[in-house]
């Protein structure tokens, strides 16, 4: 857990929030905001970051960093003339420049006291080591960039009516909330569909009566169907969140399962 004025970034699931309320920030964009944070003791190369982050976007992977980087500074609110938290150094690179709350509380040198004989210190030597070498190892886990990126493309209506005109973009930002807390490692929700090397298809047929949902994944690569499955629920007429949220879950349970066992 990485902390700083009011806001708290979780780099196991990827989340940011500012006085425990979540903010809406894609998982790359914490991705990028932390591996900054841990690497605040330098000057971080535009370079490094490409490689570490978009290293197969090619020429695409300029205007990527640069749109993560405008995103961080929105969910900072930050300025980029006056910045307090990510500086940039021209032709060089990015630097967090902000203190984290660990470093602001940690107290003083204690003052000197008689020293007792350390009947121990090679085990406490040991331990020391050992304790740095699995932080150091969490800390990689925690922050290595993800095998596999899935875009979630914008949902397909197949009918030749609307019945709710915002249904299909909430059922796409209510799956790609799902998906960002429960894919398994190694795969993380794209910000930036060119990021991707999966795509998740979603169409929608809709009657007063009935709402089916198709869900598909493809490989961009090479265009090969990998999984799909089809859900299905009652429309309510009066209120359709209700329906929203339970196809969203469902239909990541779905593809959270179809990897996991793509995985084993």
């Amino acid at each position: 857990m990485l902390c700083f004025d009011d806001v708290r970034l979780d780099t196991t699931t990827l989340q940011a929030f500012r006085n425990d309320v979540p903010l809406d920030a894609p998982p790359q964009v914490v991705e990028v905001l932390a591996y900054l944070i841990e690497h605040r003791d330098r000057i971080v190369p535009r370079q490094e970051l490409l490689e570490r982050f978009w290293p197969r976007a090619g020429t695409g992977g300029d205007a990527a960093l640069n749109t993560c980087i405008r995103r961080i500074r929105t969910l900072l609110e930050d300025d980029v003339e006056a910045p307090r938290y990510i500086q940039t150094r021209p032709r060089a690179g990015y630097r967090f420049i902000a203190t984290l709350a660990s470093e602001v509380d940690a107290p003083g040198p204690p003052p000197p006291t008689a020293r007792t004989p350390n009947r121990w210190p090679l085990a406490g030597g040991l331990l020391a080591v050992a304790l740095g070498i699995g932080g150091a190892l969490w800390a990689h886990a925690a922050l290595s960039p993800p095998r596999h990126r899935i875009a979630i493309e914008p949902v397909q209506g197949l009918c030749e009516y609307v019945l709710f005109p915002k249904f299909n973009a909430g059922l796409r930002e209510s799956l790609t909330a799902r998906l960002s807390h429960h894919l398994p490692a190694g795969y993380s929700v794209a910000a930036d569909s060119r990021e991707a090397d999966l795509h998740a298809r979603v169409s929608v047929r809709q009657t007063p009566r009935r709402t089916v949902v198709v869900l598909t994944l493809v490989d961009k690569r090479d265009g090969r169907l990998l999984w799909s499955d089809e859900f299905t629920g009652d429309t309510d007429m009066d209120d359709y969140v209700p329906l929203q949220r339970s196809l969203a879950e469902r239909m990541a349970a779905g593809l959270t399962g179809a990897l996991e066992n793509k995985r084993s």
